[in-house]
């Protein structure tokens, strides 16, 4: 008979009022403990229910509970496991469950580190960046070719190899460069947390060029091609889409998971006010008339979104069902209308950025307007975007000279 549970070792009181929160393994009556990273106050844990208790007056400390609890489902898990796969060896003790947990969850272990890591940007509600992880380390497994990989045998030979095998495999440069940034990412964050005791980080001087995709603007006849669709029988279904990229371009170029995830209670007076999911930045958009007029025409829906996208699951899942739904909706809409590129909601936030620019608005507003964290960014959009002002200028240069020569 084996228990395993979760308590507070409420002999050990720390300077700080917190006791540290175990896993308890009884085995034959024999009992062995493991220390998890947490410590609580008596009050934050119920012995009977083997919980964390949440405190709704802080946020942040909410979102710590539910962190510690999703870890003690895990670990409780993974110990299960190790019981069934130890029972079907024969007999074992509680010191070799331990053991068998340990051998499986050494954070020195690359890969065992970064599915730890992914587990937390997911409790902590960054999915997108869990799932940019997921792609980078899945990708890093099969060129491995198993999981057996320590944080500190990685060197700058394993990171360039990998780099030639995607190559190989003719990854685009820029999904290479994708993959390196994120295995750099969680190597860095081992580092930072004492896990690598290499003395080299083997990402140093590892300099990768993506190759420059074409940002993409429209013009403003453009953008009226597309406000005046019809949209009625079967096309009726790509009305949203068409609306979602207007509604972009009325919003200083809101990106696409801003729209998705707004609520009623970001209308603010004749105001509307969200944060950035990407940077968390506050940003306030004045509800112009055509603004207005999409506001109203999805005003009615029971759902307490402002658009009618996601509804009562508004999980990661369920967003990047809608998402890859509606950009297939607006990358028809684009070839509708015969354009020789993908239509997609990026070129509406790159459109906003060209008409402002065009119509002279500095770029430090353009920058703030955005919600760009610096001006480098903002350059970044137009130093692709503005061919048409640029060629411009070169005219006016040209046609000077020429009327000085002549």
């Amino acid at each position: 008979m084996t228990s395993i549970k979760a308590r507070l070792n409420c002999s050990r009181l720390g300077k700080d009022g917190l006791y540290p929160l175990v896993i308890q393994v009884i085995h034959n009556r024999i009992k062995r403990e493991i220390y998890t990273p947490y410590r609580l106050k008596r009050t934050e844990f119920d012995p009977h229910t083997e919980r964390a208790l949440t405190d709704w007056r802080s946020k942040t400390r909410a979102t710590e509970i539910r962190e510690i609890n999703e870890y003690l489902i895990y670990i409780k898990e993974e110990l299960e496991k190790v019981c069934h796969s130890l029972a079907g060896r024969g007999e074992f003790t509680s010191a070799g469950i331990i053991a068998g947990y340990k051998a499986h969850n050494d954070m020195s272990n690359f890969f065992i580190y970064a599915d730890s890591r992914i587990r937390e940007l997911v409790n902590a509600g960054k999915d997108g960046t869990a799932a940019n992880y997921r792609s980078a380390v899945n990708a890093f497994e099969h060129f491995v070719g198993s999981r057996d990989l320590s944080l500190n045998a990685i060197t700058k030979k394993t990171i360039e190899a990998f780099i030639d095998s995607r190559g190989v495999l003719k990854n685009n440069p820029n999904t290479i460069h994708f993959y390196v940034k994120q295995l750099r990412a969680i190597y860095n964050k081992a580092d930072d947390e004492g896990y690598v005791h290499a003395v080299y980080n083997p990402f140093h001087k590892i300099r990768l060029k993506g190759s420059k995709s074409p940002k993409r603007a429209i013009s403003k006849s453009e953008v009226g091609k597309i406000a005046a669709l019809e949209l009625e029988g079967e096309h009726a279904h790509k009305a949203l889409a068409r609306d979602l990229f207007l509604f972009s371009i009325y919003t200083r170029g809101m990106s696409f998971v801003d729209m998705c995830y707004l609520r009623k209670e970001n209308i603010s007076g004749n105001m509307l006010v969200y944060r950035r999911r990407k940077t968390d930045q506050l940003l306030q958009v004045k509800i112009e008339p055509p603004l207005k007029a999409l506001l109203r025409k999805y005003g009615d829906n029971s759902s307490p979104y402002l658009l009618p996208m996601l509804r009562s699951d508004d999980s990661y899942k369920g967003y990047r069902y809608i998402q890859r739904r509606l950009n297939k909706r607006i990358r028809e809409l684009g070839d509708r209308l015969g354009f020789d590129f993908p239509l997609t909601f990026y070129v509406a936030r790159h459109t906003w950025a060209t008409f402002a620019h065009e119509k002279g608005v500095p770029v430090s507003v353009i920058s703030e307007s955005m919600g760009h964290t610096s001006e480098k960014t903002t350059h970044l959009y137009l130093a692709s975007l503005s061919h048409k002002v640029i060629d411009k200028a070169n005219k006016t240069v040209i046609n000077y000279w020429t009327s000085a020569k002549i």
